[in-house]
């Protein structure tokens, strides 16, 4: 039996109870289709819930992502002060300007630095943690022994430390070879897979999300529409 943490989307919750703790979540689909948001909306939820969050970003400066959740008004500043909301960045930043002093920096090609970062997370009792944005052209950047060994690292610190882990994937255009047997191996080591489309619909274009796989949980499968409110994602029932 799976402990089950919420998303905070009340239609979703509804029809899933939760995604299981300790699991490895695949946020995938095109730009602008709501990725972010349902994984911010996951950690903000943890936060009202009394847990300890944390947000790998590897898309932009983390003062951008602040104010992208305070957009929503998610005001996660006095929780980043009180060590509830610990943020971290990826995205390489210029040594022109200076840091955040509350934000932990490294780089994607640093293995044993993001391990040491994990394991300090799980110490300060971390329970929800979500990285990305990443394109699949990630994999380009990377051997395939090394992004083999950040997933099965990945997968065995979220298990053992019960760190409910959420990727945020971009879906691309093209793909070469190495990029689709990467994919491949990555779809096939999630726990639970969430893809994410806009499509038209009677003249008008919706945003939509279908739970490919979900392990352990009882789930539709057909595509789930939804919208993006100044309160977040609410489901079209």
């Amino acid at each position: 039996m799976f402990e089950l943490q919420r998303t905070g989307i009340e239609g979703l919750d509804r029809l899933i109870g939760g995604i299981p703790r300790g699991s490895r979540n695949l946020i995938y689909g095109p730009p602008g289709t709501g990725k972010t948001v349902f994984a911010m909306q996951f950690l903000w939820t943890g936060l009202q819930e009394g847990e300890t969050v944390s947000y790998d970003v590897f898309d932009r400066p983390w003062t951008h992502m602040r104010r992208y959740f305070a957009s929503f008004g998610w005001d996660i500043t006095p929780y980043e002060q009180q060590g509830k909301f610990i943020p971290i960045q990826a995205f390489p930043h210029p040594k022109e300007y200076p840091k955040d002093p509350l934000v932990r920096y490294f780089s994607l090609a640093d293995f044993n630095t993001m391990q040491e970062i994990d394991l300090d997370l799980s110490r300060r009792g971390v329970t929800r943690f979500v990285a990305g944005d990443n394109f699949e052209h990630i994999f380009t950047s990377l051997s395939e022994e090394q992004w083999m060994l950040v997933e099965h690292w990945t997968i065995n610190w979220c298990h053992y430390d019960g760190m409910t882990n959420m990727d945020i994937m971009t879906e691309v255009s093209e793909r070469d070879p190495v990029t689709n047997r990467l994919m491949d191996f990555t779809f096939s080591l999630a726990h639970n897979i969430f893809r994410f489309r806009v499509r038209e619909a009677g003249g008008t274009m919706r945003r939509e999300l279908r739970i490919e796989k979900m392990e352990g949980v009882a789930h539709p499968l057909e595509w789930l529409p939804f919208e993006i409110t100044p309160q977040g994602i609410v489901m079209v029932e």
